[in-house]
């Protein structure tokens, strides 16, 4: 049988290591435009930090691929699927055919369509390539402005902070990362950013780009008119999964592929995993794409094994964030912002220790959390909301910040 993974991510090498553990024999065909063996894309603004090195952001050994008989494809952009044919096509023209195919092809930024966006210096931030190109204008003391407040722009930012180049972050909305935590959490990060050195301006978005005669960026127009200069500009302004080969196939689409809790797609044969599938949240009952790196390795791994004969049904995924500015973690999962009917939130917040917690629940069950500061609880919270737990007593133990036996 032969294994078709269009992606060479998280999801990607989960399931041909999945298949190849069940189906030594098969064969196993793996697509990638990249030019790279797979790495950690949760690195890349490290990396742009100079924190980490390319060799450090590697997922597996460099034998990976030889020592696991998977036919590896560098440089291969896929164009088309033909569903009746089981046939993918490349850019380069080449033709592969498949028995059962994975559609593990992530997610790509997305640009706003305003006036100089395509202007030399102007990048989204998602592959090694584009934290190559980010870190090759890094001058430190240029300035730099960074367009959207979510997690990966700020984590962008931080890393061009480290760098030593002087950082704006431009955000539409009245907060930072409005789409992750809640306003007091949002607040102690950007608090600490401040600290050193980085300037937000809020309830603010770009207008234009402008640039120099040769087509480099100088600077970056604001919706209010305001001028700000730039060396370099980032744009993180949400991503769209990379499922535009699909256009035209009976493959169902509605942000990603929805697939069903095998996570195969409305084509039997046909799976999808990662940041372009649509599957199940755990939590809302409905499909969702939680765009997290556990996440889509727990997705190609059953697909995977779905692909290779196997029958395991996906109980559903869970939104997670993480992440530490300079010294100061902060941990999310689940539902942490809901509010409302049906939903009972428990803050307690040490501003002098700079100590944040939040706790969500439905009756005694925890569907979310934030952690700022202390962050050792986390693992424990997570695992109560995957194992829908439902606490009884001991709930209030839990909002009281005592250690629970699960």
């Amino acid at each position: 049988m032969r294994h078709v993974i269009i992606g060479n991510s998280a999801a990607g090498v989960f399931a041909a290591e999945a298949i190849r553990r069940t189906r030594p024999d098969d064969t196993v065909i793996m697509l990638t435009d990249e030019d790279v063996p797979a790495y950690s894309r949760c690195l890349t603004s490290y990396f742009i930090a100079g924190l980490v090195s390319e060799e450090d952001m590697a997922i597996r050994p460099p034998d990976f691929y030889q020592r696991h008989s998977i036919d590896i494809n560098y440089g291969c952009r896929v164009e088309g699927v033909d569903i009746r044919a089981t046939m993918v096509y490349c850019a380069s023209g080449r033709t592969i055919s498949y028995d059962r195919l994975l559609v593990a092809s992530g997610a790509r930024p997305v640009f706003p369509d305003i006036p100089g966006i395509s202007a030399r210096g102007v990048h989204g931030l998602r592959t090694l390539r584009d934290a190559r190109d980010i870190s090759s204008r890094a001058a430190p003391g240029a300035p730099a402005v960074v367009v959207g407040g979510g997690l990966v722009s700020l984590k962008t930012a931080y890393g061009l902070l480290e760098r030593g180049l002087q950082v704006t972050v431009v955000v539409s909305s009245s907060r930072v990362l409005s789409q992750v935590m809640d306003g007091v959490a949002a607040g102690m990060l950007q608090r600490r950013l401040e600290e050193h050195g980085m300037r937000f301006l809020l309830g603010q978005d770009a207008a234009e780009v402008s640039s120099s005669a040769e087509g480099e960026v100088t600077g970056v127009v604001l919706t209010g008119g305001t001028r700000l200069p730039a060396h370099l500009v980032v744009v993180g302004k949400g991503v769209t999964p990379n499922i535009d080969f699909l256009r035209g196939t009976p493959v169902a689409v509605n942000r990603g592929v929805l697939v069903n809790e095998y996570l195969e797609s409305s084509v039997p044969g046909v799976y999808a995993a990662g940041d372009a599938a649509e599957a199940q949240d755990l939590l809302r009952k409905e499909p969702a794409i939680n765009a997290v790196w556990p996440n889509a390795t727990a997705q190609g791994e059953l697909a995977g094994c779905n692909m290779a004969g196997e029958r395991q049904a996906y109980r559903g995924s869970i939104a997670m964030n993480s992440v530490n500015f300079f010294g100061l973690s902060a941990i999310t999962a689940g539902l942490n912002r809901a509010e409302g009917d049906g939903y009972e939130a428990h803050t307690w917040q040490d501003a002098a220790r700079n100590d944040y917690r939040k706790l969500v629940f439905t009756g005694d069950r925890l569907v979310g959390y934030t952690l700022v500061g202390d962050t050792r609880r986390a693992g424990t919270l997570t695992s109560l909301i995957l194992g829908e737990v439902r606490l009884g007593d001991r709930k209030e133990a839990l909002i009281a910040g005592d250690r629970i036996l699960m």
